[in-house]
């Protein structure tokens, strides 16, 4: 039986994971980018064609990258012929409001002073997507992490009048002027709040239960389509729970919807729920994809193949190893390192969590950028393992010393911190950045 699909719908997902400013950096952003962009285009899940989503992260969210991006995403749409187009717009980093004007940001990887002229204002996406009114239209909005922003004393946007902010009502017009049969926009947070990332560390509380939500666990048996009322309704009741679960922490997701309810992905597959199956659990590996091939009218060979010489495949002769995808070239040796580091980091979250001083929210913000380190790590070659092990050996001690109440030690500790960090600045100049957030967070859970 073939698979369906969900022909119609286009998604642009941004995610501002990295900056030329390393203090802006939200590492974390990428896992979340990463894990939607696998469920939107896994036939099992939402079930949208590859060529139908574009993720752009790193360099690539530059702010000529965002706008190349929502050009792509306008052609698209233009050529959709069907009146059934659904488009969803996913960003992902930091948001911002120039207190001027009260006019609201969004902060590209290519950010650099003076501010204002190379952030991408809110109205002015807007008007780009408005240029072409696809029949229905979902933006999803991120902007307001925990963490990741320049040190007390050490950062540009506050010389410039410009405050971290998730996005209010007035930047929510990113979908207010255009015109069509459904419209719907959600944010991870109130204006007032921060959007937290898991105490395991391996994605958001929002984008959790938003893959949640578009895999089954926001609707009814029977059910074959993802509806946003769904998504909605699924992530506003799910992320405070959560977020008052594992921190203590308010987390209110805001949505807006205007016009009809409408689908914004197949439901696993188009096949929905089946009775007594379990749902997807959104940290584990999605299924392998059954490939689709087409021969173009010639032999297809669905088992292993043994050749002892050359195997030719029409005009293409294979003499060695052919790569068809990413190439990933490894140095060195991770392996071992790897079990001492999340032993290091999940001891951490712990001694965080234990810390007397500070309120729930300040040890929120602090396990949000240990999660910023890890991401920085994982980015790291075999080459500096050793490197990495001693950087979480000294992060534990200093949160071992927070959860003691042992200023002395906490700052011994961070000078420590500080110079492991900047020993691997070369190989990941964001890890430098992150270590001196973590020490200052932790000297303010310490009220100093």
């Amino acid at each position: 039986m073939p698979q369906a699909s969900f022909t119609n719908g286009y998604a642009l997902l941004i995610g501002v994971n990295d900056n030329l400013i390393p203090n802006y950096a939200l590492p974390t952003v990428a896992k979340d980018a990463a894990a939607l962009h696998k469920v939107l285009i896994h036939p099992e899940r939402c079930a949208y064609p590859a060529d139908n989503v574009r993720l752009l992260t790193g360099p690539d969210a530059s702010r000529e990258g965002i706008y190349a991006g929502l050009s792509w995403l306008k052609e698209r749409l233009a050529a959709d012929r069907s009146d059934n187009a659904t488009a969803v717009l996913f960003y992902s980093g930091h948001g911002v409001v120039n207190e001027d004007d009260n006019s609201y940001y969004f902060l590209p990887y290519d950010m650099r002073l003076p501010m204002l002229d190379s952030l991408l204002r809110a109205d002015e996406v807007a008007a780009e997507i408005e240029m072409v009114r696809p029949r229905r239209m979902l933006v999803i909005l991120d902007c307001c992490h925990a963490g990741g922003m320049g040190i007390k004393g050490d950062d540009p946007l506050v010389s410039e009048g410009i405050s971290k902010a998730a996005a209010p009502a007035e930047a929510r017009s990113v979908v207010a002027l255009m015109q069509g049969q459904g419209r719907a926009v959600l944010s991870s947070s109130t204006a007032a709040e921060s959007s937290y990332v898991r105490s395991d560390r391996k994605m958001s509380i929002f984008t959790y239960h938003l893959v949640e939500a578009l895999t089954g666990h926001a609707q009814p048996e029977g059910a074959t389509d993802v509806l946003v009322s769904d998504v909605m309704g699924y992530v506003s009741r799910a992320v405070p729970r959560s977020a008052r679960d594992e921190y203590d922490v308010s987390q209110t997701p805001v949505y807006e919807m205007s016009g009809e309810n409408f689908p914004v992905a197949l439901l696993l597959g188009g096949q929905g729920i089946s009775k007594g199956r379990p749902l997807p659990d959104p940290l584990k590996p999605l299924p392998a994809a059954e490939p689709v091939i087409n021969t173009g009218g010639g032999g297809y060979v669905g088992g292993s193949v043994t050749a002892g010489g050359d195997v030719n495949l029409g005009a293409k002769t294979i003499g060695g190893d052919a790569i068809r995808g990413s190439k990933y070239v490894m140095s060195g040796d991770f392996r071992g390192a790897v079990l001492n580091i999340e032993s290091h980091l999940s001891n951490v979250t712990q001694a965080i969590m234990a810390a007397p001083g500070g309120d729930a929210a300040a040890r929120a913000d602090l396990n949000s950028l240990v999660a910023g380190l890890q991401a920085e790590i994982e980015q790291l070659s075999g080459d500096h393992a050793a490197a990495a092990e001693a950087l979480t050996a000294r992060l534990e001690r200093v949160t071992n010393a927070l959860a003691d109440s042992d200023a002395e030690l906490a700052d011994i500790g961070g000078a420590a911190l500080e110079r492991a960090a900047d020993a691997l600045g070369d190989a990941r100049p964001g890890i430098p950045a992150i270590a001196r957030q973590i020490t200052a967070a932790v000297r303010g859970l310490m009220g100093r």
